[in-house]
């Protein structure tokens, strides 16, 4: 009950803010430019390729967890204008991975195994993560608090390595699996976003 009441107090709340805010742009009292905002330097960074296809590897010790990651970067993927390796592709670049271990080693700073997969598979690049997700632990709130952990590593069909930072997650659920998943779905978003 009290949750209800908190969320129909915030709604009203920010319906309360966005009409004052009309009112007074209305009357003059508020100005409708906002200044520009402080020019940033241009950091050098570098984005998956536009052209061609992007594989998709995930390594992990849980299988739900990589599944489950290796789609949420899919879809991250095509929601951003990225073409992905068919379903069975990808499925023959995750085995081909495994057996030459190209994921773990691309992690490691030798890139060669991975190359020769995005070769193979004509990938303009190739997406590889490592995926934790910790055990969800309830809260005072009665709800589970999920933690996961993603590194992630691109590597263009040229050699080039783009992001290759951790990514962390932290999200509620009303269940365990929903804890995670949630967790899981907030690191892959931090981690795509630095290749993005």
């Amino acid at each position: 009950m009290t949750k209800k009441l908190l969320c129909v107090s915030l709604l009203l709340m920010l319906a309360l803010c966005s009409v004052s805010e009309a009112t007074m742009l209305k009357k003059g009292k508020l100005s409708d430019q906002y200044p520009d905002p402080p020019k940033q330097q241009k950091q050098n960074h570098q984005i998956l390729p536009k052209r061609g296809d992007i594989g998709v590897v995930v390594d992990g010790t849980d299988s739900m967890h990589v599944s489950t990651t290796e789609a949420m970067i899919i879809q991250e993927l095509v929601n951003h204008g990225y073409r992905v390796v068919d379903e069975k592709k990808i499925k023959q670049m995750r085995m081909a991975a495994a057996r030459a271990q190209a994921a773990r080693y691309a992690f490691e700073g030798n890139i060669a195994g991975l190359l020769k997969v995005n070769g193979h598979y004509s990938a303009a690049a190739t997406v590889c993560a490592r995926v934790r997700a910790g055990q969800p632990v309830r809260n005072e709130l009665g709800v589970f608090t999920g933690t996961a952990t993603i590194s992630l590593l691109a590597v263009t069909s040229r050699g080039t390595k783009l992001g290759g930072d951790m990514a962390q997650g932290k999200a509620l659920g009303y269940t365990v699996e929903e804890a995670q998943q949630n967790a899981i779905n907030e690191a892959v978003r931090n981690a795509l976003a630095q290749i993005f």
